[in-house]
């Protein structure tokens, strides 16, 4: 069980910073970057549900919501933050509800895989 949590744990913090690193690159560069992101996040849930056994099926609900879900606190959760960073770089908003965002889906993915596993014994988490 530890293991499980500490490589969920390495694999949502990677891929929060690998999104701030896209938000960056792509603010650099000019480009919109929505599928970029949403790509990442789509592979962040299925790596935390496939280390947690969670079925493929449940991983791709999850995954499909949780895009949504991501799309939407992050673009209105950086239109919020923009009201109160105004002094600051214009990308700075979108780094803090990007790098938030991401740490929120994955770790509500491991928590819903969890609470899957432990709901049925028979596939109880297990290292």
């Amino acid at each position: 069980m530890k293991s499980i949590v500490l490589r969920s744990n390495l694999i949502i913090h990677l891929f929060a910073l690998a999104h701030v690193a896209i938000v960056l690159l792509f603010a650099v560069l000019g480009i919109s970057d929505e599928i970029a992101l949403t790509c990442l996040t789509v592979l962040m849930i299925i790596l935390v549900a496939y280390t947690c056994r969670l079925p493929l099926d449940i991983a791709a609900v999850v995954a499909l919501l949780f895009c949504f879900a991501g799309f939407f606190m992050g673009t209105k959760g950086a239109e919020w933050l923009t009201f109160l960073t105004q002094n600051y770089p214009s990308y700075l908003p979108n780094i803090i509800c990007t790098f938030l965002t991401t740490e929120i889906l994955g770790w509500s993915t491991y928590f819903i895989a969890r609470r899957l596993k432990n709901g049925n014994p028979e596939n109880s988490i297990e290292e």
